[in-house]
């Protein structure tokens, strides 16, 4: 195959993981989100704490309820099996009446993938806050460690 086309099929693909990430995230599907990442995954909230393993990342998923999560600005590097991506993302708290939502901040997504039986896998994403840690937290609801 082309290796042009390769790298564009590639980058299109660990998009994708990314748009399923906010989905799963927003829908609160720990088990769907954490299967985007490999068996031994990170997740790191850079100012709270790093979530390792699948099913710590899931439990993180499941605890976030009505939030959500619009990616922008992804630019994605790749290297063979292996890749980074940065991007940003705006998150928003949705009311418990669904009535209104509040912004709660932006934070820089800075992710390794991996590419295992033919499928592009975060290895590690770190989420750093734009804002004070703490009080984007706090607005989410999130017990900052």
């Amino acid at each position: 195959m082309n290796e042009k086309l390769q790298y564009l099929l590639d980058v299109h693909e660990i998009r994708e993981v990314s748009v399923r990430y906010n989905r799963y995230a927003d829908a609160s599907q720990g088990d769907r989100f954490a299967s985007l990442f490999t068996e031994d995954g990170e997740f790191d909230i850079v100012g709270n704490r790093t979530y390792r393993g699948r099913a710590e990342i899931a439990s993180v998923c499941n605890g976030s309820v009505n939030i959500l999560h619009i990616a922008v600005d992804s630019i994605v590097e790749v290297n063979g099996d292996s890749a980074t991506q940065e991007s940003k993302l705006i998150v928003g708290k949705i009311s418990a009446d669904r009535a209104s939502m509040d912004f709660i901040g932006t934070t820089t997504m800075r992710d390794n993938f991996v590419r295992q039986d033919g499928r592009w896998l975060i290895k590690r994403r770190q989420s750093h806050l734009d804002t004070d840690p703490a009080a984007a937290l706090s607005r989410l609801a999130v017990k900052a460690e």
